[in-house]
């Protein structure tokens, strides 16, 4: 009675529009209870019969999640003509037509859906966001809103005006917890965490939209073999991404904008293993992509690929990948922590592009070009010299020379939390990270070994210790290491 009292107080004030009727204006609003907590889901199919039948053939099961038809584990959704469609998941059929807002009906281009959010985005790339789609239609609503401050944002686009889009959502709710690199589980938080994230033309660059961060295309995630591996095609549920290159080369990745290091005011992170700690922080570096085992040599497979939660905890997920076996048309699948694939036949004709897949690993074969950002500079007797700078690349190598002798340390960078609108990439404005320099252990172990030009860099702006914290701010002339003293020019 209460969740129908306060739909009911929402209906009253506009913010909710019944999912059997249309809305008073053209649906526009900046409205909607999008990034608000969620209802607890209630009966699946409240509503659903208001809802005509659908008049377009479509399939009986939705297998694997895309931008023309996705699904969750309640509800299975698919896009035709611009118009939408919705059935339950676990049913064989039954589709039935969507109403939609005026400024959406027929404008559609594109539909993902992961746990209770759903993105749209229209024939001009604007993100428009469905909430509560895991619970009964009648509570379905969407809004525009999208960036800084809060999700009140004025609106965005998908970045690169990219068709290989996918949208993802951590949450409390449905699966509260998630692993970082050190075993440690640590809850979600108190909000859930939803991106867009897309494909650069080329796959070598996957830049993402936060709803809470400034509506601008500055977050990269970078890509396996540091930010150079050229991906085909990139499916996100849950912030586990998925891609593949044209040889049939699979990567998955637990990465979002809190688990990157990112969110200092509501997370602790530390670079200090945390293995055992009694209260422990998040284990930085963030994970890295793992590679996962191809599909088996003989399968044939498409780039069509999927990845979808399968129930609490970052391990619970399966992986898809849209193929044949011995000329059966389905899909490959395994758990993602698993070791082989399995295959499941529909019988349906194939909507992806066939792959090569090549029994040997040829994630190198189709490399993007590496980063041109080189710095270089000096401080004393000491010169400083940096490679290949990315700004989606977490850790970056920092040589130092003096006395005929080398020391290569570890330049970590964050891409950290902002509200003001930063260029994409490189550019005259200045960018700032949230820096950490990390010296070898074998170093520290033998201090004395070094030049003392470079003994007394490592002991007086180190402390000699492991790991130490610096403001690092980059533009594509300049590169300044505030607890070095460093200040490099681009080479």
């Amino acid at each position: 009675m209460l969740r129908h009292a306060l739909a009911a107080t929402l209906l009253a004030v506009g913010v909710l529009t019944p999912a059997g009727t249309a809305a008073a204006d053209d649906g526009c609003r900046p409205v909607g209870t999008a990034g608000l907590a969620d209802l607890v889901p209630g009966d699946g199919t409240l509503g659903l019969s208001a809802l005509p039948p659908a008049a377009v053939e479509l399939p009986g099961r939705v297998y694997l999640r895309g931008t023309a038809e996705t699904f969750n584990r309640r509800w299975s959704f698919a896009l035709r003509e611009g118009l939408m469609y919705v059935k339950e998941t676990a049913a064989d059929g039954g589709w039935r037509t969507m109403t939609l807002p005026d400024c959406l009906a027929g404008r559609i281009r594109g539909i993902s859906v992961d746990d209770d959010e759903l993105a749209a985005v229209d024939e001009d790339g604007r993100i428009y966001t469905m909430d509560h789609a895991l619970n009964a239609p009648w509570t379905w609503n969407w809004t525009y809103r999208f960036g800084a401050p809060l999700w009140l944002g004025g609106g965005t686009t998908v970045p690169y005006g990219s068709a290989r889009w996918t949208w993802s959502v951590l949450s409390p709710g449905e699966d509260q917890v998630w692993r970082d690199t050190a075993g440690n589980d640590h809850p979600v938080g108190g909000a859930k965490v939803s991106h867009v994230f897309a494909l650069s033309p080329d796959g070598s660059r996957i830049t993402y939209v936060d709803p809470w961060l400034p509506a601008d295309h500055s977050y990269e995630m970078a890509t396996p073999l540091r930010g150079r591996f050229q991906a085909r095609a990139l499916s996100t549920a849950a912030s586990t991404s998925f891609v593949v290159n044209r040889y049939g080369d699979l990567y998955t990745r637990l990465y979002d904008f809190d688990i990157s290091g990112a969110d200092r005011v509501f997370f602790g992170y530390s670079y200090e293993d945390q293995r055992g700690a009694v209260f422990p922080k998040i284990q930085l570096p963030a994970p890295d992509w793992v590679h996962q085992p191809k599909v088996p040599a003989g399968g044939e497979i498409a780039d069509r690929i999927s990845v979808h939660k399968t129930g609490r905890g970052s391990d619970a997920r399966e992986l898809r990948v849209e193929g044949r076996d011995h000329g059966t048309t389905g899909y490959w699948h395994k758990a993602l922590t698993a070791e082989g694939w399995s295959f499941t036949a529909t019988g349906l004709p194939l909507a992806g592009a066939l792959l090569e897949n090549t029994p040997d690993d040829r994630s190198a074969d189709t490399l993007a070009a590496p980063s041109p950002y080189d710095y270089a500079g000096t401080r004393g007797e000491v010169t400083a010299q940096v490679d290949a700078f990315d700004v989606a690349v977490e850790g970056t190598p920092l040589v130092l020379r003096a006395g005929g002798r080398e020391l290569r340390l570890t330049l970590h960078t964050v891409d950290g939390l902002r509200q003001s609108v930063q260029a994409a990439g490189l550019t005259a404005q200045p960018r700032r990270f949230d820096g950490m320099v990390e010296v070898p252990e074998s170093v520290l172990e033998d201090l004395d070994a070094l030049p003392a030009p470079l003994r007394g860099l490592v002991r007086g702006r180190l402390g000699a210790d492991r790991f130490t914290a610096t403001d690092v701010v980059v533009t594509d002339r300049t590169m300044t290491i505030a607890g070095l003293g460093l200040i490099l020019d681009r080479r």
